[in-house]
């Protein structure tokens, strides 16, 4: 009896609510404490954006994990480099002046907030 106690009481110990997110477990990443967008905090993982305007943001390496991008405006922004793994990308708004995550110009149209990459499109791939 004791251990199902100590088992169930370290279950409830990791799900802890972070001020930005879900403490997951299963997860591999760790949510972020600050949320605040800004040119500093490069660390966003888990964080509620939905429906933030980030246009013209430099987002470069920034970490987005399982973050929730819904109806973001990411127009105009650099997203080079940044990890979006896990995030929430449904109706995400990108434009020709947005840098992908593939380092190509928008709009990001592939999973991942990928550009279709323009030299495979050259050489018929």
């Amino acid at each position: 009896m004791r251990r199902s106690f100590a088992v169930a009481a370290l279950l409830v110990a990791g799900l802890g609510l972070s001020s930005c997110g879900t403490a997951n477990t299963a997860a591999k990443f760790v949510a972020s404490s600050d949320c605040h967008v800004s040119v500093t905090n490069i660390n966003l993982a888990g964080c509620n954006l939905s429906r933030e305007n980030l246009s013209r943001d430099d987002l470069q390496s920034d970490d987005l994990q399982n973050a929730n991008l819904t109806d973001v405006n990411l127009s105009g922004a650099n997203l080079q480099g940044a990890n979006v793994r896990g995030a929430h990308l449904k109706g995400v708004i990108t434009n020709v002046f947005t840098i992908c995550v593939n380092a190509e110009s928008g709009p990001c149209s592939k999973p991942g907030l990928r550009s279709p990459s323009r030299a495979n499109a050259a050489q018929g791939q």
